[in-house]
């Protein structure tokens, strides 16, 4: 099993894997810049999350063409190009979430904009925390004990979900107090709640991905 695993998937073959988490992160961080800038008042700079996000996906063209070359079992090689679909997903999502934002910024308010920055500051620690667990999993793969890093793998998915659900209850309250704000003029709760969505979205796609190394591991 091990020297299989070290053949379809070793660490020369997983590596750019990483890499692309890696500049993932990089474009989730660059969102939250300018999710920071947005809440000051400030132009958001969407051009350089999408300088960021062409990174990513410059890397995912180059894993997509490794996937495809290597001699992976049908079982593998779906389920790895899932994997990153998703994390390709993570970048796309924050590259529209800039657009949306320099498009337009509502007058706030200190609640909305102290719950704006908590969702900010929440998507960096999910991004960051699956950047460490896809780091941990290409250790795995790549010296084929898997079974040494499993839980620690299986820790870090835990963490993820744990982080998911207190976004998810930071974007609850965000939509709830837009809605309380009856002098808020339509198009800006709409505008709002969009952007609201679409952060969420992020963090979904995060747990999306870190799904997706679970269910890796209970195949192998």
């Amino acid at each position: 099993m091990k020297r299989f695993l070290a053949r379809v998937v070793g660490r020369g073959a997983f590596v750019p894997f990483r890499e692309h988490a890696e500049a993932v992160e990089s474009t989730a961080e660059e969102l939250s810049r300018q999710l920071r800038a947005w809440l000051r008042g400030e132009a958001v700079q969407a051009d350089v999350v999408s300088g960021r996000e062409h990174q990513a996906d410059l890397i995912k063209r180059k894993v997509r063409e490794d996937l495809m070359r290597a001699r992976f079992s049908l079982l593998a090689r779906p389920a790895l190009l899932q994997l990153l679909g998703h994390q390709d997903l993570i970048a796309d999502l924050c590259q529209d979430a800039a657009l949306l934002m320099a498009q337009r910024r509502p007058p706030l308010g200190i609640e909305l904009e102290d719950e704006f920055r908590a969702l900010g500051e929440a998507i960096s620690r999910t991004v960051h925390a699956y950047s460490v667990v896809i780091g941990e999993f290409d250790q795995a793969v790549g010296s084929g004990h898997i079974g040494a890093h499993a839980p620690r793998i299986s820790e870090g998915v835990d963490r993820i979900n744990q982080l998911e659900h207190e976004s998810d209850l930071l974007e609850r309250s965000i939509v709830a107090t837009i809605y309380r704000r009856e002098d808020m003029p339509a198009f800006d709760r709409y505008h709002l709640i969009q952007l609201v969505l679409m952060l969420g979205g992020v963090v979904d796609q995060v747990e999306e991905a870190s799904g997706d190394l679970r269910m890796l591991l209970a195949g192998l």
